[in-house]
């Protein structure tokens, strides 16, 4: 969006600079508005606050546009402009709204004023305002695409959903600002729980406009922690993929799940790409795709890691993995140096240890090998971490506190569940342990609803509420759970209790079948 404010500063500015009569016309929100030429020194001012408004520094956008609008007081557009800026810092800002008064009283009929006053009303939650003053926007501008967006969501965000969904698609055909438009159609998908729409959405937006990265990637990342790993990979890939530059430190869950999109489809030469372009070590992304099960792509990027450098010791141990190699010579070789490998070269490591050795020698193995700690989030590298540390084969203080969670879970410890912030579906897997009847759990559980057969911790947190607050259980619960994926161990282990509490002594007996085959360490990859 900030790109786009530049753009329609400096084509106003640069109409505004050439005018030279009494009134000039000028480029306002991709259209055509008449105004009045504005003083050389409001000029100045105007264009100090535009570009201060572009580079996203507000403070600076509204000390100038203030100065401008002391000098060019009879400018609607000037307030306006400082209105904009002021309800962006605070939408509630009586300063927003006196900026908004005073354009309006210059000019009622100034179109871009109404369209203000509608965003910063949408922005507070005033919905009634923000209807008002958006449909008074389009009666002056029919063609304002703005006013129809702030309609639209306004609609949605009251209840009035209907065809709104229709007309922010149609919308993003025909709109001049596309951009705005996919915006608008990713916040109401996003509202109405539209995982796959609000997909699409944050991924056109990306592609528009390098500036949405960060945002897209954010959006990613709470794809996944909602239990969404397919769209959340997809959405995290087109926010690698635009930009030039790595994505920040912060966002390193998106990173991880833009490689996974790149694994999932066998893809060598673009995994090494997003490897560089989303700041992830090769030797992770190897690691990574040998705990998806795919042990071909894992060699095939650890290989050449290794014959670069002998002394990367994480791609050392995938290939060892890899080719069958001693397991307890790479390991003795990993212990030497102060460099840490990856949490995922560690993890994956483990496992294959694990096949091979009894629980405590692999925890010896591993707590000697230095790693990093663990993404919050991460569930390609954290759910094999929670199996390992289930039977012993790894240190519970390894993993992050959603980890914790779900060994907890997996287990029956309530112990080990830690507080502190998590994100929601293990905050509800932490409720249905400790106080499942709690409101929030209630609450958590009718928000990820929609995540509940496709996302094994939201299944299985909602088939511990059940059994924990004494509610009715479906006959057919413990089975519903091993279909969702008869190899995963935290669904095996709710399964099993469920199981037992409704006497289905089949379902049980494949339950254990399950929980047996991890505890020799067979861990199933995440989908």
């Amino acid at each position: 969006m900030r790109g786009g404010r530049a753009a329609l500063a400096l084509g106003t500015l640069a109409l505004v600079a050439c005018a030279g009569g009494a009134r000039v016309e000028r480029a306002y929100d991709g259209h055509v508005v008449e105004g009045s030429v504005v003083q050389p020194e409001a000029y100045a001012a105007f264009l100090r606050g535009a570009l201060a408004e572009a580079e996203g520094k507000l403070d600076p956008a509204a000390d100038a546009y203030a100065e401008a609008a002391e000098l060019q007081p009879g400018s609607p557009e000037v307030w306006t402009r400082l209105a904009a800026v002021a309800c962006a810092r605070d939408a509630r800002s009586a300063r927003a709204e006196a900026a908004l008064s005073r354009a309006l009283s210059i000019d009622p009929g100034f179109a871009p004023a109404w369209l203000v006053r509608a965003r910063c009303a949408t922005a507070r939650g005033d919905l009634s305002t923000a209807t008002s003053a958006a449909s008074r926007a389009a009666a002056l501008d029919p063609g304002a695409d703005g006013a129809t967006v702030v309609l639209v969501r306004a609609g949605a965000a009251g209840g009035r959903m209907q065809g709104a969904r229709e007309r922010l698609l149609a919308l993003t055909l025909t709109a001049r600002d596309t951009l705005a438009a996919w915006d608008a159609l990713a916040a109401w998908a996003a509202s109405a729980g539209d995982v796959p729409l609000w997909g699409r959405a944050l991924r056109a937006a990306a592609r528009m406009s390098s500036e949405r990265r960060l945002v897209v990637a954010a959006a990613a990342e709470d794809l996944a922690r909602a239990g969404y790993l397919a769209e959340a990979r997809a959405v995290a890939a087109a926010a690698v993929d635009v930009g030039d530059d790595p994505l920040p430190r912060p966002y390193a869950l998106a990173a991880r799940l833009a490689v996974d999109e790149a694994l999932a489809r066998h893809d060598v030469a673009l995994a090494r790409e997003r490897s560089t372009s989303a700041r992830v070590p090769l030797e992770e992304v190897a690691a990574r795709a040998l705990l998806a099960g795919d042990a071909s792509l894992a060699r095939r990027l650890s290989a050449p890691v290794v014959a670069a450098d002998p002394s990367a010791r994480g791609a050392r141990l995938v290939l060892a993995v890899c080719d069958g190699g001693d397991l307890t010579a790479a390991a003795l070789d990993a212990r030497h140096g102060d460099a840490q490998v990856t949490e995922a070269a560690h993890v994956a490591f483990g496992v294959a240890l694990a096949r091979a050795l009894p629980a405590a020698r692999v925890r010896d193995v591993l707590s000697a090998i230095p790693a990093e700690a663990p993404i919050a989030g991460d569930d390609r590298v954290e759910r094999p971490a929670v199996a390992l540390a289930s039977r012993g084969a790894l240190d519970p203080a390894k993993l992050s506190a959603e980890g914790a969670i779900e060994l907890a879970a997996l287990t029956g410890n309530v112990a080990l569940a830690p507080d502190g912030p998590v994100d929601a579906r293990h905050e509800l897997l932490a409720l249905a342990l400790r106080d499942p009847r709690a409101s929030r759990a209630q609450e958590l559980a009718l928000r990820l609803a929609g995540a509940s057969r496709i996302d094994p911790i939201v299944a299985a947190a909602g088939a511990l509420v059940q059994l924990n607050s004494g509610a009715p259980i479906a006959p057919d619960a413990p089975r519903a759970l091993l279909r969702m994926d008869a190899a995963d161990p935290l669904l095996a282990a709710i399964a099993l209790r469920l199981a037992e509490h409704a006497g289905d002594s089949d379902a049980a007996r494949r339950a254990r079948a399950t929980l047996t085959v991890v505890g020799r360490m067979a861990v199933a990859p995440v989908d």
